[in-house]
């Protein structure tokens, strides 16, 4: 899904990258688990933790912060879902993508992800349109790296509980269910990783493609306002993933920086790796330049 201004971005390098001393001062999303309900709501995908409530909700598969700012007159434009014509776009209202997959109790519990993860794509964003306005300013965000990968697994979640993958039929494993909602750590080499490898067209826009293997998802790559992140659910073959667990994303112009800096506080401070960004210019209103004629309709 895409919206309007098109801005051009280079990597420079990916290498240590000095945080600040507020790093170690963010507090991560700790899960409150609720009372035991011992009641299994059967449309809820985390029902085996015994606590769900009655009532099931509908839950954005895409969190709607995210997808009220891609929106134009109340609707987004969308390609690649299962039920949709292969290679066509659909105009569809932010309010009807949403599934009945997680009971009151669960969809509330996520919420605070889902508003960090605003936070971070509205920060990619602002950062790159500061660096190429009139009056640039230099600043510093901050944010936990669990918190962000533990939103790319709930996405992948609820693209699987909603049949929204296609060609895949499983069901959220019970592990997923564990790191969600019972604050369980990701496996060794799990998790969020970045890319340095440049995407030089920065379109304002949210993208997710599952990486499948033998009939499994082991994986998601994401793109963020055109940075490319991944979250890694095993091994996947084939071309390496990029930096695991990032330490920061810093991009400049013309002497500004602005920086996101992420913190993981139970991974070693030491050899923290990050990706420079330099802001190069910006382009014409509209979609992506390499999209067919028929896409940008």
């Amino acid at each position: 899904m895409w919206s309007i201004d098109t801005i051009f971005r280079e990597v420079v390098s990916q290498n240590y990258i000095e945080t600040s001393s507020m790093a170690n001062k963010i507090k991560c999303i700790q899960i409150q688990k609720p009372g035991n309900t011992r009641y299994q709501h059967e449309k809820c995908y985390a029902k085996g933790t015994g606590n769900c409530s009655t009532k099931i909700s509908g839950e954005h598969v895409i969190s709607h912060v995210i997808l009220r700012s891609l929106e134009k007159n109340g609707k987004v434009k969308i390609i690649g879902l299962p039920w949709q014509k292969k290679g066509h776009f659909g105009l569809l209202p932010t309010n009807t993508l949403k599934s009945n997959i997680l009971c009151s109790t669960h969809n509330s519990i996520l919420s605070e992800f889902d508003s960090e993860m605003g936070r971070f794509f509205k920060t990619l964003i602002d950062n790159d349109q500061n660096l190429i306005s009139a009056k640039p300013e230099s600043n510093i965000a901050h944010f936990c790296g669990y918190d962000l990968e533990r939103w790319m697994l709930k996405v992948l979640c609820g693209f699987i509980a909603s049949n929204q993958i296609a060609n895949f039929s499983g069901t959220v494993k019970d592990l997923y269910v564990d790191i969600l909602f019972n604050n369980m750590p990701f496996p060794h080499n799990w998790g969020l990783y970045i890319s340095p490898l440049p995407l030089t067209q920065i379109d304002h826009s949210f993208g997710f493609m599952p990486l499948m293997e033998n009939g499994d998802v082991l994986g998601v790559e994401f793109l963020l306002n055109n940075v490319r992140f991944y979250l890694l659910l095993g091994t996947p073959g084939g071309p390496s993933f990029g930096m695991y667990h990032p330490a920061g994303i810093e991009s400049a112009n013309n002497g500004f920086k602005r920086r996101i800096e992420i913190y993981w506080p139970n991974d070693s401070q030491e050899n923290l790796q990050g990706i420079y960004l330099h802001s190069t210019g910006k382009t014409s209103k509209g979609p992506p330049r390499e999209w067919p004629d028929e896409w940008k309709q």
